[in-house]
């Protein structure tokens, strides 16, 4: 009877791969007392099983969240798990990886065990004042919006202009810049005055070209663009996709961080030819990533709203992150990952271990399920504020938050006309009070004055029920009037 086969395995504490919490540590089988030993066990156990090889486990001195998965030391030696392997401590990793090139070089992967999604999880955006107005004016970017207010003042100008010379010319009756303003404004909002004519060719073609282009074109498409908008708005993720993603990190308005710049995802980072990984090289030249001790680390920076974190479906990071409140999560961009079982270069046993994973896919699907789709839990998870789960774009209907800021525009234009009618009624009421003064302080006024005394000591009424200012008035208007009628017999 031959002897079984050992495997030497690395088991470190870094659920869901080895689950922590169990009374034994490793346990291998599923027991009462451990129905959870852990995702990368069960499988690498099923598997040990069939191929009738004994694992043998090398246990590692890390913590929940403290695990060193293995880096490249400057002399061609691994630390952390991978340096097990490499000094021939062990013969493989009870944890699931990803293949890099430099990975490659110095150990030997299995067949593809499972399929994963990487996603970034980030802060829920939260609203303020200045991005409840962006939501009226975010179908156009702020270039956009700049050059389209430089083509409203150029044309403004070279309209004003025209008139200008057109009043010289005797063919315009009157020039009023301020009423041609109006006039582009309201042509620019798509409501021409019929007041708004030139009697030049050359103002006619200005006209025609901004009535179809700037104020006909223009404001059709962002019509349309802002109903899309608001239907399509991204909700509580603060970006759509990992385009947004790079272009808000190279704006710095997000940075990236890690607890392991090791992970292949930062590896692809330095040396992949992806489209994605060079725009994110180059985004993050002026913005590096940030490192973080552990994963609970870098979960606290993600708390702040200014960090984003790339972590994986079958993560550490991914179970601890459900954990936490106010947390969304981005895969769009981003494609799918294989994970493998890592052994040592050369490992003589690879092609019966690659045998048994892929006559075992059935075992392996279930097991995946049961950590990842069924209500695994790591630990405690905290009630969050429940949402309602994202419709399809077709179907979303506009809500409050979407349309909010077109609301609040209109009521910044109504209470600033109100502001505006308060002041110009104060402005014509304080003038006029001002004119009564100055007329009763004019010396030309003493015969009005003693007309006023003889109308006060004659009457009836006591002085506090006579209007002076009135009488005043009176006695302005009918003066005017006699002087009138005096004009007109002299002639």
């Amino acid at each position: 009877m031959s002897s079984r086969r050992q495997l030497r395995v690395v088991l470190a504490r870094n659920p869901p791969d080895a689950f922590a919490n169990c009374p034994i540590f490793p346990t291998l089988d599923v027991i009462v007392q451990c129905p959870f030993p852990g995702w990368t066990i069960e499988v690498l156990k099923m598997i040990g099983d069939s191929l009738k090889w004994d694992i043998i486990p090398v246990v590692t001195p890390t913590i929940v969240g403290g695990l060193d998965w293995g880096t490249l030391e400057e002399n061609s030696t691994w630390s952390g798990v991978l340096g097990y392997l490499q000094n021939g401590t062990a013969d493989a990793a009870a944890l699931m990886y990803q293949k890099t090139d430099m990975r490659n070089e110095f150990f030997e992967f299995s067949y593809p065990v499972t399929n994963v999604q990487p996603v970034f999880v980030v802060r829920k955006k939260t609203e303020n004042l200045g991005s409840v107005l962006w939501n009226a004016f975010k179908p156009f970017s702020m270039e956009v919006w700049l050059c389209l207010l430089a083509s409203l003042i150029l044309n403004l100008f070279v309209m004003i202009a025209i008139s200008r010379v057109e009043f010289k010319l005797l063919f315009r009756e009157r020039f009023r810049p301020f009423e041609m303003l109006w006039h582009v404004v309201q042509l620019q909002l798509d409501e021409k005055s019929d007041d708004m004519l030139f009697y030049t060719l050359g103002g006619n073609i200005v006209l025609f070209v901004f009535a179809l282009l700037q104020s006909g074109i223009l404001i059709e498409v962002y019509k349309g663009m802002l109903l899309t908008a608001l239907i399509t708005s991204n909700g509580d993720n603060p970006f759509a996709n990992a385009d947004e993603m790079i272009k808000l990190i190279g704006e710095k308005k997000y940075h990236l961080t890690t607890n392991y710049m090791g992970n292949w995802y930062f590896d692809d980072l330095q040396h992949s030819d992806q489209a994605h990984f060079v725009k994110l090289r180059a985004a993050t030249s002026s913005n590096p990533v940030f490192p973080a001790a552990s994963v609970s680390a870098a979960l606290d920076l993600v708390d702040t709203g200014k960090y984003i974190y790339p972590i994986q479906q079958d993560s550490l990071a991914m179970q601890m992150s459900k954990e936490r409140c106010n947390y969304v999560y981005v895969s769009d961009g981003m494609p799918q990952v294989s994970s493998f079982f890592v052994f040592t270069k050369n490992f003589s046993g690879i092609e019966e271990f690659n045998r048994q994973i892929i006559m075992n896919q059935a075992f392996i699907q279930r097991t995946f399920n049961k950590y990842f789709n069924q209500g695994f839990k790591l630990g405690f998870i905290p009630k969050c504020e429940v949402t309602e789960e994202a419709q399809s774009d077709a179907t979303k209907p506009l809500d409050i938050e979407s349309i909010i800021g077109v609301f609040t525009i209109g009521a910044f234009g109504i209470s600033a006309s109100l502001i505006a009618f308060v002041v110009e009624i104060y402005h014509y009421w304080h003038m006029r009070i001002v004119a009564r003064r100055a007329r009763m302080r004019d010396p030309w006024n003493v015969r009005n004055l003693a007309r006023i005394a003889q109308i006060h000591f004659t009457t009836s009424q006591q002085y506090s029920d006579i209007d002076v200012m009135r009488l005043v008035d009176a006695l302005n208007a009918s003066s005017s009037s006699q002087s009138s009628s005096d004009e007109s017999s002299s002639i």
